[in-house]
């Protein structure tokens, strides 16, 4: 009896001790995470280094720097929330992911640390808030694994959405004589009678004062924001790579279209009603018109790509069952003709 009991005590020892060992290494996970994300929030959220007087840290910097009027990129500030939002989503596969520790996230990990030296050597807050991705997701590939870390790859990714580009309004000289061309050629055809020259657009009879499409009238501030959008309802709303690509890739002309309309009815406002309040009172608030058509367009580029692709399944399922039906038949008509 004594001899047949050693067995399953030194099993239950070993389950035990394999228990003690997997709590050990949780510990010390949640330590090591509890350590660095103390110390990644002092860095980049208290110690103030960026800003015109040094005064601010980065996610201050990226925060104020996101509302001023000569970026208007107001919807980096919901970036973060988005990105939790989508990380939450996804709460369920991660926590049934197979846990793993990765060695070569330390250089996920390292390459940020090394892009926040040189952001404050080099007094650049660009740089410092651009290594935030590199860190969260070396942090973690480092502790439970890339099947884990793979989930965070793209909300972290939309981290740069909320980080402005440096010249942004210097470089639309393109956009802006497009947008120029396109509402002056789509005004004539309402019967406006106007000339466009360069960036301006001008009554020709001179009935009311030239209207310049500036930078902030170049379409390139929605652009950003839109193909934003489309990364993320793609991303939702997509199961297969080629579809998000097409997404994203469709929300530029869709964000030109709908800055040119808007164009064109500043235009027609000015040229058949009130110029003063055209230029002014519409020219501020028309943005908000237009651009929810853009996020109608992707919701409609979405809708038709899900819809083809099932309608091209629904086809290839009704051939493989009448294919089958067909030689079935051919089997029972054979039988019979033999019977």
């Amino acid at each position: 009896m004594a001899s047949n009991s050693e067995p399953h005590v030194d099993s239950a020892n070993k389950n035990e001790f394999k228990t003690l060992n997997s709590d050990r290494h949780d510990w010390l996970n949640v330590l090591l995470l509890t350590t660095i994300t103390v110390t990644f929030g002092y860095f980049y959220c208290f110690i103030p280094i960026f800003g015109n007087f040094r005064e601010q840290s980065v996610v201050e910097w990226m925060w104020a720097v996101c509302g001023k009027k000569e970026y208007d990129y107001g919807h980096g500030r919901f970036v973060p929330l988005v990105i939790l939002c989508l990380i939450f989503r996804s709460r369920k596969k991660i926590t049934n992911c197979e846990r793993s520790s990765e060695w070569w996230g330390l250089a996920f990990l390292f390459l940020g640390m090394v892009f926040y030296v040189i952001s404050v050597r080099t007094i650049q807050a660009r740089i410092a808030a651009g290594s935030i991705p590199f860190i969260v997701y070396g942090l973690i590939a480092f502790i439970y694994g890339r099947k884990t870390a793979k989930y965070f790859i793209f909300p972290l990714a939309l981290l740069y959405f909320a980080i402005p580009l440096p010249g942004l309004t210097q470089a639309t000289n393109g956009l802006q004589i497009l947008a120029t061309k396109i509402a002056y050629h789509l005004s004539t055809l309402f019967g406006a009678d106007v000339t466009a020259a360069g960036t301006e657009i001008q009554s020709t009879n001179e009935n009311w004062d030239a209207l310049k499409i500036a930078e902030g009238c170049s379409g390139v501030r929605s652009l950003i924001a839109l193909v934003f959008v489309a990364s993320v309802y793609g991303y939702v709303t997509q199961n297969k790579i080629w579809k998000f690509v097409t997404m994203v890739f469709s929300s530029l002309p869709l964000a030109i279209i709908a800055n040119s309309i808007r164009v064109t009815t500043i235009v027609l406002i000015a040229e058949f009603w009130d110029a003063e309040f055209a230029a002014h009172t519409y020219h501020n608030f028309s943005g908000f018109l237009f651009f929810p058509l853009g996020i109608i367009g992707i919701i409609l580029v979405g809708f038709l790509l899900n819809s083809g692709w099932k309608n091209k399944r629904k086809v290839i399922s009704r051939q493989l069952v009448s294919g089958k039906d067909s030689k079935e038949n051919d089997i029972e008509q054979s039988k019979g003709d033999d019977t």
